[in-house]
């Protein structure tokens, strides 16, 4: 039996941005496993704004990313961040409050 948060329910969109340092391990990592969370969790309700660093470092300094792989649940509120490789699933659908079985 999975639990459901209340956004799941309304049927709301996704939105996150994935902050990456270019093609480094970690960051295309966190990329996959962004992904698989999506498909299997999300479905095609979620958006995913990938920013390199390397090339959009204003958009993280206005954000507060100083370390990456981070993700932002940019909506539905409330926000929330994640640094690292988001391998931990149970850990990433506790922070994004989409918690349910896995």
């Amino acid at each position: 039996m999975n639990t459901v948060s209340e956004a799941e329910t309304k049927g709301e969109s996704f939105v996150f941005q994935l902050f990456v340092a270019g093609d480094e391990t970690h960051s295309r990592m966190a990329r996959d496993n962004l992904k698989r969370i999506c498909d299997s969790h999300i479905n095609d309700r979620c958006e995913i704004q990938i920013v390199d660093v390397f090339k959009s470092f204003d958009i993280a300094l206005e954000n507060g990313i100083f370390l990456t792989p981070a993700l932002i649940k940019v909506s539905p509120l409330p926000r929330a961040t994640i640094f690292g490789d988001l391998s931990d699933t149970s850990e990433v659908l506790t922070a994004l409050q989409l918690t349910g079985e896995i």
